[in-house]
């Protein structure tokens, strides 16, 4: 079996490996292959499909030294490259990110086969979530599935442009670059935020970061 872990920490890859070698379902022939980053990601990529070596897992932390010229900054890029080119290879993505704006992007435009927050894998729960995906289930952490929760009961955060501007917003983004960025009218962003604003009941003076955030949101 050839499993790729893409991680900026060597050490998480180690300590990944040493975890690993405990599952009962691997078997004694897994090779492993690394990538410290969006670039390096890319290349192994490439380099495994250039000499045919089939990837049948991944295991992708989310934020890596980005790959700008390639348009990867993270590593849902890096997962939907994988998937690209070994459509069948199980994917599992690990984040530090805990806002649920993030981890629903992840789930709603990647799908991996895993996903959890590194703050809720142990050793037993990590070889709970590489059993899991190998027999052909789904894992999503409890955490996420909470987060997940919290976006579906406010329905204007299911709408991505929503979920962008918001992001934006915590990006410092003025209106009209937001609009620029989104190809729309300012007046558009602006009926948002409000609708948005209204979700939140939040009244038009109130700072909605500062509420987005306490919420869990950014």
């Amino acid at each position: 079996m050839n499993i790729f872990i893409a991680e900026d920490h060597q050490m998480t890859i180690e300590g990944y490996k040493m975890i690993l070698s405990f599952s009962n379902v691997l078997g004694d022939n897994v090779n492993y292959i690394e990538a410290n980053s969006c670039e390096e990601a890319y290349l192994k990529i490439n380099s495994a499909k250039e000499i045919n070596t089939n990837i049948d897992l991944a295991i992708i932390d989310y934020s890596m030294p980005i790959y700008p010229l390639e348009n990867i900054f993270n590593g849902t890029d890096v997962c939907l490259y994988l998937k690209n080119i070994f459509p069948n290879c199980k994917t599992i993505i690990l984040t530090a990110s805990i806002d649920n704006i993030t981890l629903f992007d992840i789930v709603q435009n990647v799908s991996p086969d895993g996903i959890a927050t590194k703050m809720d894998v142990s050793g037993d729960v990590f070889l709970e979530i590489i059993e899991n995906v190998l027999s052909g289930n789904k894992y999503r952490s409890f955490f996420v599935v909470e987060q997940l929760e919290e976006i579906w009961e406010n329905e204007v955060f299911i709408n991505e442009k929503n979920r962008l501007i918001l992001q934006y917003l915590s990006f410092g983004f003025k209106i009209n670059e937001i609009a620029s960025e989104l190809s729309v009218s300012e007046i558009t962003i602006k009926k948002r935020i409000s609708k948005i604003k209204q979700s939140l009941n939040l009244n038009e003076d109130e700072n909605i970061l500062k509420e987005a955030k306490s919420r869990g949101y950014i």
